[in-house]
């Protein structure tokens, strides 16, 4: 699927072609918007996410100038946002020999949801060292192991659940009930 470019309504009295064609933009839209949105929410800034949406619906890498007339923002947001998406490792940077432009990308690899794995798993690891250290006998011992327990209960569900995720993922199980990934 191509990314249409933004243009104006058509007029009511247009052909089906032109009224199918608007409504494929103005669904794109909605997605680029509501992954910014998305982002946002997970405090992250709207930019990076509408920069997500979009690469997502392009099937090519997209030029990083290409990346601001679209989304109708500055050289410089798409800079610092293309720099946090890919240090993130959601966005890869990519070439083209003989061509000096930078072009960007989804990263097909789940790189960034292994990191939270990761993440989940230290956060889990410190809860145990600590509550290891508690068996040397603390005053309200019992309350913080209880407390511990719970923490380290709740990151080690996040890690196994996200860990299977991902291995669904990598296997073909990754598929919705509809049967579309």
């Amino acid at each position: 699927m191509a990314i249409s470019e933004p243009f104006t309504v058509p007029d009511p009295s247009a052909e089906p072609a032109a009224a199918a064609e608007f409504a494929l933009h103005a669904a794109e839209e909605r997605f680029i918007e509501g992954m910014g949105l998305a982002l946002e929410e997970d405090r992250l800034p709207r930019i990076a996410g509408r920069l997500v949406g979009l690469l997502i619906l392009s099937p090519q890498p997209l030029r990083f100038d290409r990346l601001a007339e679209r989304l109708r923002v500055s050289r410089g947001s798409i800079s610092t946002n293309t720099r946090l998406l890919e240090n993130m490792g959601v966005i890869e940077r990519v070439t083209r020999p003989g061509d000096r432009r930078d072009y960007f990308q989804i990263n097909e690899q789940p790189g960034l949801l292994q990191r939270v794995v990761d993440r989940f798993r230290d956060r889990q690891a410190m809860a145990e060292e600590m509550q290891r250290a508690l068996l040397h006998g603390t005053e309200g011992g019992a309350v913080v192991g209880d407390r511990l327990d719970r923490f380290i209960r709740f990151y080690a569900i996040l890690a196994d659940s996200l860990h299977s995720v991902l291995a669904g993922m990598e296997d073909g199980g990754g598929k919705s009930p509809s049967g579309t990934p």
